[in-house]
């Protein structure tokens, strides 16, 4: 029996004495892929860079859910298996068997907001012959970094990353965001590669371009040359046409199962031993605290924590509202600042329409007119993109500031608790960092209507008056009415991008609301979940205490023994 598998069991075992069914599971699970030299290959990335996408394309199926409100923080495996079939783990330790089609009702924000459900992981089996090499292709969640997510799951599936995908865009290139995941992953990964997605939406002079780029800006972040950036299109090959991108980025995974899949597989399965081991050390040691502190005194520092926790929720209210501050804008100036683009763009539109419409004075009047339209809405697209891209660089640096203060007010919270679990029990509490959330890239969708009256005369007038008109005259008059369309549009269409940035705002708050407070519980029940343990022994007599104190001990030399693991060769 290989080292990593005996310690693996001899946690399960622990897990399973102390009744924690996640803990179990997990070294269960990862007991499990050991033997079947299973690795995670995780594919990472900011929200929209289709990585759902990616992963369906690599297994040939339309099979998670893409191109839809962000996922949870619910993970997704994707592993093989002889038929296909679908589980869903649930924070408790439950299990239930779904079918395929219904995965998205429990790793999708739309059917699941706020994992509400309490989804702990989604697995997917199905024959592939990708995935019969030993690869678990793993959707990992949050609109920005997994390593900032708001989620328990989530940072406790981070050590566990054998090999990270890191799927990137070409238009725009690598973000700063993006260059934060790439820092964060790259030195725990087994492995790193790159993948550019979504190039068929870009020129190739802009794609050369976007590659020399991003390989500059990755070459200096980590250090060393990133190795092949193989541009994809994740759709195309989705839909059955050939893609030489995803091609080489399949035929990569292979090579790499092949060549190393047992070297990861152990990895994997000494990460996930690092990962259970510490979590059950951290419980033993609460125990311990409740069973060998006087009663008494064991309530005083119960109580004395409950107070302090009490404290904190008073004190995440003032957090949460200084935090919000940050949020804010200068919406006087933002208006000023709109105005200000309106009179430029007013300026020059009749201009530019009417030259557009210049070289078509051979054309007929019905042309002529929908020409002038088709113009405008151009026109006001281009400007409304113009703006949206001004808009959301003032919101990324509204972004940045945001995470900044919301850090700091989140980990002022947390080393509160962390103080009074280290008072009263003398435990330690990780720190907190809250996850951003996604920059939206695209404009919301535009609005081209007229707003006419019914039986409008022009609608009648127009046409029949330009029949009496020079051709010349006819593209004037069209210019001038496709200038007062575009002038509409373009005051409708730029309300549309600042009610976006308010909803954004708003829903950046509420995230962080949540994120502070889903932390600060998970935080202090574990803590209480432990202590009780050890008071309910106490009450129990001496001998329940002694009992307590021996199985702690044996416990722990287990433990010890299991994570005292050498690094797989």
């Amino acid at each position: 029996m290989q080292a990593e598998e005996h310690a693996l069991e001899t946690l399960e075992a622990v897990a399973t004495e102390r009744r924690q069914p996640g803990l179990m599971a997990e070294a269960r699970d990862a007991r499990s892929a050991l033997a079947e030299r299973r690795f995670n290959v995780a594919v990472m990335g900011q929200f929209k860079r289709g990585k759902s996408t990616l992963i369906n394309a690599l297994v040939s199926r339309d099979l998670l859910p893409a191109d839809v409100a962000p996922i949870t923080s619910a993970i997704t495996i994707v592993e093989h298996g002889e038929r296909e079939h679908a589980t869903v783990r649930y924070a408790d330790g439950r299990e239930e068997g779904i079918r395929l089609d219904e995965v998205r009702l429990f790793v999708s924000e739309e059917e699941n907001p706020g994992n509400r459900k309490g989804v702990r992981a989604a697995r997917v089996e199905l024959p592939s012959p990708l995935l019969a090499t030993g690869i678990r292709l793993v959707d990992t969640p949050g609109v920005g970094s997994v390593f900032a997510a708001n989620s328990e799951v989530t940072r406790a599936f981070v050590s566990r990353i054998d090999v990270a995908v890191i799927v990137l865009g070409s238009d725009p290139p690598i973000s700063g965001e993006e260059l934060a995941l790439v820092r964060a992953a790259a030195p725990g990964a087994g492995r790193t590669c790159f993948v550019p997605n979504k190039t068929d939406l870009v020129a190739p002079e802009t794609r050369a371009k976007a590659e020399a780029f991003t390989r500059r800006v990755l070459g200096e972040a980590l250090g060393y040359d990133p190795g092949p950036l193989p541009h994809t299109s994740a759709l195309t090959a989705l839909r059955g046409e050939a893609e030489p991108g995803v091609e080489a980025l399949r035929k990569s995974l292979i090579e790499l199962a092949a060549g190393s899949g047992a070297a990861l597989a152990r990895a994997s399965a000494a990460r996930a031993v690092r990962h259970v081991a510490s979590h059950l050390l951290r419980q033993l040691d609460l125990e311990q605290a409740a069973l060998t502190a006087p009663l008494e005194e064991l309530d005083r520092r119960l109580e004395e924590y409950r107070i302090a926790m009490r404290d904190v929720d008073d004190l995440a209210i003032a957090a949460l509202a200084r935090a919000k501050a940050a949020l804010s804008y200068d919406r006087q100036g933002r208006e000023e600042a709109q105005s200000e683009f309106m009179a430029s763009a007013r300026a020059g539109l009749h201009a530019r329409l009417a030259s557009g419409l210049s070289d078509g004075r051979g054309a007929s009047r019905r042309l002529l007119r929908a020409r002038a339209r088709d113009l405008a809405i151009a026109q006001t697209r281009s400007l409304v993109e113009e703006w949206h891209t001004r808009t959301w660089t003032e919101v990324a640096r509204l972004r940045d500031r945001w995470l900044a203060r919301a850090g700091e007010e989140a980990n002022r919270l947390v080393d509160r608790v962390a103080a009074a679990a280290s008072t009263a029990f003398g435990v330690a509490v990780p720190r907190f960092d809250p996850e951003a959330l996604a920059i939206e890239t695209k404009p919301p969708a535009l609005e081209f209507f007229e707003e006419v009256l019914f039986l409008d005369p022009a609608s009648i007038v127009v046409p029949l008056t330009d029949r009496l008109l020079p051709g010349s005259a006819v593209a004037r008059r069209a210019a001038s009415r496709a200038t007062r369309l575009a002038e509409a549009w373009l005051d409708r269409n730029l309300g549309a991008v600042e009610e976006r940035l308010v909803e954004w705002l708003d829903a950046l708050a509420r995230q962080l609301d949540g994120a502070m407070r889903a932390r600060l519980d998970t935080v202090r029940q574990e803590v209480l979940d432990a202590i009780e343990v050890g008071r309910h022994r106490r009450q129990e007599g001496e001998e329940a205490i002694r009992f307590g104190l021996d199985e702690i001990a044996r416990q722990r030399k287990l433990v010890l023994d299991a994570s005292a693991l050498d690094p797989p060769s």
